[in-house]
């Protein structure tokens, strides 16, 4: 398990693939290029974007333990704690925009109980 004070950043791309491949045919390089950037500080984390259930991207950069140099790996596991919330809500807005949820509903009428 790697500790909290060790991970600097824990980012999560999701991206359209058909559209992003698309526009930049070089995509992964450009991806890798802006990774690269040390400005403020180096990116410490691991990105994994996948499309219709295949992973078409996944890197892991820096370290699980800075203090020990200790590489990042994609096996490593994560401490996510409340950073799921975000996404929650952007999803669950996503549907209320095509119409399928009501925020003024009880929650029952999607989750009975």
């Amino acid at each position: 398990m790697i500790s909290k004070k060790n991970i600097s950043v824990f980012l999560v791309f999701s991206l359209s693939i058909n559209t992003f491949s698309q526009k930049h045919k070089n995509w992964q390089s450009k991806i890798d290029s802006i990774v690269q950037i040390k400005s403020p500080t180096t990116f410490n984390g691991v990105i994994l974007i996948s499309k219709k259930e295949k992973t078409v991207y996944s890197k892991a950069f820096g370290f699980s333990d800075i203090e020990n140099k200790t590489p990042l790996k994609m096996e490593n596991q994560f401490e996510i704690m409340s950073n799921t919330k975000q996404i929650t809500s952007v999803l669950v807005l996503k549907e209320v925009e095509k119409g399928k949820i009501n925020l003024q509903a009880p929650i029952k009428k999607y989750l009975p109980f």
